[in-house]
């Protein structure tokens, strides 16, 4: 774009836009919003589109909370249409309309609805290893939070990238998927973050991944940074199933939650990685403890054998899930959660304790001050 159209654009938005400078080469626009951190980036597209939307794309990554409007000086074909859509650029500007089209598109960015803050809390679940129940304990956790307080939306999110399987075991179409938002996140609006993320019959959203992945973008930690922080703003509980593996995205999520649980098992491969994963989580100066574990599929549950996993994986241990192989099954092929299978087990129960536990409303402790006050009486 030449800089006599720049001047006359950025002169017909001044009323509605603050000005953080004019870049005179798109190839240094990665530099460029590093150092102005802009809310917006209007970018030409006429020269050489294909480049310059593959930047955008990769810039989105690493500024997700950014909003980027594409400028033609023709009007564009389908193609590049569909290709600027897909880059997640919140609008496309036609410049012969412009000032009025630009300011049609501020205008439409500026009037987005914003929902009240509310504030959740972050509960990350990491496996010790594959194969401990990762995936379902956080699926069955998501129903027990939303159980207890119908009013306070929960929403279960896959972050088990290009591996996550969360989706198909609850039999949710998962659209829009959690890559969207990852990727697109920045052009919706309030009410597609609220509402557009499936409902499972068990009362919590759910974002999971769908497609082929093998050709999807990578995923950076900035795009999970932004992806937690804003379901925080409309979900008072938040449960990611993190997967397995220590990585950027997992990583990421851990450093922004209240509660990093490790799910492990008690076999010494799992007792092994969880000591793995604790370490790699003390790395990241947490607090004083950033991480606490749950045991699955436990077959005993007393103090000294608590006190012995404890010591043997370096960290205490918020609860423990029953053995109940039969009934996670069961659960799993009918897309459902304990709650709804097998509601009266013993593997539904600790669920159901263990989310108590989360939330600071410990029944065991609520149990002992009722037997010490009833004593006094």
């Amino acid at each position: 774009m030449s800089e006599a159209n720049a001047r006359l654009l950025r002169q017909g938005v001044t009323d509605l836009t603050v000005d953080a400078g004019y870049l005179r080469d798109w190839t240094q626009l990665e530099a460029a919003c590093r150092q102005a951190r802009p809310d917006i980036v209007a970018i030409s597209i006429d020269e050489r589109p294909g480049q310059v939307i593959a930047l955008v794309k990769r810039v989105r990554t690493m500024f997700p909370q950014m909003a980027f409007l594409a400028i033609a000086g023709t009007p564009p074909v389908a193609s590049l249409v569909r290709e600027v859509t897909e880059a997640g650029l919140a609008d496309l500007v036609f410049l012969p309309e412009c000032p009025k089209d630009l300011r049609r598109a501020l205008g439409a960015l500026a009037a987005r609805e914003r929902a009240p803050t509310v504030d959740g809390d972050i509960i990350c679940l990491l496996g010790a290893k594959g194969g401990v129940g990762t995936t379902v304990l956080a699926s069955n956790l998501a129903a027990e939070l939303a159980a207890r307080n119908p009013a306070a939306p929960v929403i279960l999110v896959d972050l088990h990238v290009y591996l996550g399987d969360l989706a198909v075991g609850l039999d949710v179409q998962p659209r829009p998927s959690v890559l969207w938002f990852l990727q697109r996140g920045a052009i919706a609006d309030a009410k597609t973050w609220a509402e557009a993320p499936p409902v499972h019959k068990a009362g919590f959203r759910v974002l999971g991944l769908d497609g082929d992945l093998a050709s999807a973008d990578p995923v950076s930690a900035e795009q999970v940074v932004h992806l937690c922080a804003k379901l925080k703003e409309r979900y008072p509980f938040v449960v990611i199933d993190c997967g397995s593996e220590i990585a950027e995205v997992s990583l990421a999520a851990c450093s922004v939650a209240k509660e990093r649980l490790i799910v492990l098992t008690d076999e010494l491969a799992a007792r092994t990685g969880a000591t793995r994963r604790r370490d790699a989580l003390r790395a990241l100066d947490l607090g004083p403890v950033p991480c606490r574990a749950v045991l699955n599929r436990a077959h005993e549950w007393s103090e000294p054998y608590r006190e012995r996993l404890e010591k043997s994986c370096g960290m205490p241990l918020v609860g423990a899930v029953s053995n109940a192989w039969q009934d996670m099954q069961t659960a799993l092929e009918k897309g459902q959660v304990l709650r709804q299978s097998a509601p009266r087990g013993a593997a539904a129960r600790d669920l159901a304790r263990l989310a108590e536990v989360l939330v600071g409303a410990d029944p065991e402790e609520e149990r002992r001050k009722k037997a010490f006050f009833n004593f006094f009486r």
